[in-house]
């Protein structure tokens, strides 16, 4: 029924003029040409763009990723060469363990790459564009690293047995030989590779440029051709169209009377119809309206009234509540602040009058273990003369049972342990007297002047009040600077690395590592920590620094830390900065001047 119907229209057409047809019959009969010309340097050129894609897919899925093959076989056997070298002149055996073992890894590098190139090399036969010339290549060099492989195993057992001489000699005589003629076939193998894409990527060139010469032609046609018919239906359809814009035109200038010829029988016509109605019951419409904006007009003005003092009343309530927020923010920050400040301080008293106590303990251990020593030795000394005296008079048979008792206790044996208990005692009086010096120094909280103070010193005291959380988890990598003495405040300074130094140890989960450095360049003390935790996103730093922001769960952490720390670093007329990438850890950069 439809192409009954469109055949009908199209014999009624002939009988009609030009100007009256359809707008769909005008469009069809003025771009068919066009379409079919398209069509043809569409499909002409979609051909050859398929057999570029066949010469690129050629030179990127095989020809290139083998020639990248046969490069990293390269750089991997010159790399295998050169730590067999250092191998066979390295006198450490630590070292010697740790070459053997890159070079161990550099053969599975090696055998991995074989591997890809076969696999590409497979493919390139199954397509038939494997030139004889690379396989010849490949063929030797295959042999040549089989005996290279053996020769290098060879090496190992050499220096396993420690002929360090025979070694060197087999690296600079026949494993010489071998390594050079590989590397030849292997800097010939990445020629033929590159001639075989360059004769490819020519003949993708010569097919683009036949398909641009092809397809240049046939655009120049179609373009005079659409020019041709553009100038033809502009007159049909364009110039209506300008009648139908100008009278919009005047038609939103206010002018309603202005009407359009509408004996034409196509759309533009029927459009010209629709106008001119459309105008008719626009200036009924505007009557209308002109009768009803006088009677609300009255309205909107009493409306605008009040509605302006309703802004004006809504914005006072605004400000006043913003400003009570801010006050209550402001209240709530100080709070916490002074909070924390109070702590701070009753820990410091606490940990002073701890560390007071204990001191007293600690030197007295310290000051008693030498004497012990000296008194155990004079002991040990007498026995020994006994013994002496005893042997030179023959009178062992008179000391059988104190010889036994010897034997039972396993005499020498005391004597090492009581040697060794003394230097565990000293050591661990040792260790207690260094916390205790670290928590006097991390007790002065509660200084507010600034005093001189050694950076180093304070990072070491603090790190020592975080032992229990890092020990046997996290590993402390210290690179101190050689440091002056600053003036800062050591209390609240501590205060700050204690928040920092805290975070990253949370931030670590399981086991890892922070790493401390400090410098001075003569003007700055930068102090960076940096933890291998689980790090932070872009959208988490922003806000690391605001009070009461915290990642941590309802009842672990105020939010307070970091805020305290900023504004510390701030009475220091200090600056800090914050790196970090999820899953990549951390890094705090503080810079304080040193004057």
């Amino acid at each position: 029924m439809r192409l009954r119907a469109w055949a009908y229209r199209l014999t009624r057409s002939r009988h009609m003029k030009f100007r009256d047809l359809k707008l769909v019959v005008k469009q069809a009969l003025s771009f068919g040409m066009i379409l079919v010309i398209m069509a043809g340097a569409n499909i002409f050129v979609i051909q050859k763009m398929a057999a570029i894609k066949r010469e690129i897919e050629e030179v990127t899925a095989n020809r290139l990723p083998r020639a990248l093959a046969i490069a990293d076989l390269n750089f991997n056997t010159a790399a295998l060469r050169i730590q067999q070298l250092q191998n066979a002149f390295t006198a450490d055996s630590v070292l010697q363990k740790q070459q053997k073992a890159a070079m161990i890894e550099l053969i599975n590098k090696i055998e991995a790459n074989i591997d890809t190139y076969d696999q590409l090399k497979t493919a390139a036969e199954a397509r038939h564009f494997y030139s004889a010339a690379e396989s010849r290549l490949y063929g030797a060099f295959d042999q040549k690293w089989d005996k290279y492989q053996e020769l290098t195993f060879t090496f190992f057992e050499l220096l396993d047995d420690r002929q360090m001489a025979n070694a060197v000699d087999l690296l600079n005589g026949e494993a010489q030989t071998v390594f050079n003629e590989f590397s030849i076939q292997l800097t010939e193998l990445v020629n033929v590779t590159k001639q075989d894409a360059n004769v490819a990527a020519q003949r993708a060139e010569l097919t683009f440029r036949s398909a641009r010469r092809v397809t240049t032609t046939l655009l120049l046609i179609t373009f005079l051709l659409s020019a041709f018919l553009a100038a033809g239906l502009s007159r049909l359809i364009a110039i209506p169209a300008l009648h139908l814009v100008a009278a919009a035109k005047g038609v939103a200038a206010g002018n309603l009377a202005v009407q359009l010829d509408s004996t034409r029988k196509d759309e533009l016509g029927h459009l010209a119809q629709s106008f001119n109605q459309m105008t008719a019951a626009l200036r009924e419409a505007r009557e209308k309206m002109q009768r009803q904006a006088e009677a609300l007009q009255t309205i909107n003005e009493e409306l605008e009234e009040k509605t302006r003092h309703l802004q004006e009343q809504n914005a006072e309530i605004a400000q006043k509540n913003h400003d009570l927020e801010n006050a209550l923010q402001k209240l709530k920050r100080t709070q916490q602040q002074l909070v924390q400040s109070e702590k701070m301080a009753s820990l410091g008293q606490l940990t002073a009058g701890i560390a007071h106590e204990i001191n007293n303990p600690v030197n007295f251990v310290s000051a008693n273990v030498n004497p012990l020593r000296r008194d155990l030795a004079d002991l040990f000394d007498i026995i020994a003369r006994y013994e002496e005296i005893s042997a030179a008079a023959h009178l062992q048979e008179h000391f059988v049972s104190v010889n036994e008792l010897k034997q039972k206790l396993d005499f020498s044996y005391v004597q090492q342990e009581v040697e060794s208990l003394l230097n565990g005692i000293q050591e661990g009086a040792q260790r207690t007297a260094d916390i205790v010096r670290g928590l006097r120094n991390f007790t002065r909280l509660d200084e507010d002047a600034r005093k001189p103070a050694d950076i180093n010193k304070n990072i070491e005291s603090t790190l020592l009040m975080l032992q229990h959380q890092l020990k046997n988890r996290v590993e402390v990598i210290k690179d101190f600077g050689n440091m002056p003495e600053i003036m800062c405040y050591p209390g609240k300074l501590n205060q700050a690395l204690l928040n920092i130094l805290s975070n990253a140890s949370q931030a670590i989960e399981g086991r890892g590592k922070i790493f401390i450095k400090t410098l001075y360049d003569g003007e700055i003390v930068t102090i960076s920590i940096k933890d291998t935790g689980k790090g932070m996103t872009e959208a988490v730093k922003q806000h690391i620094f605001e009070p009461f922001f915290t990642t941590k769960e309802i009842g672990e952490g105020t939010g307070l830390g970091l805020s305290i720390t900023y504004g510390i670093i701030e009475a220091h007329d200090g600056n800090i900065e914050v790196y970090s990438e999820p899953g990549k850890g951390s890094e705090f950069v503080i810079t304080l001047p040193a004057r």
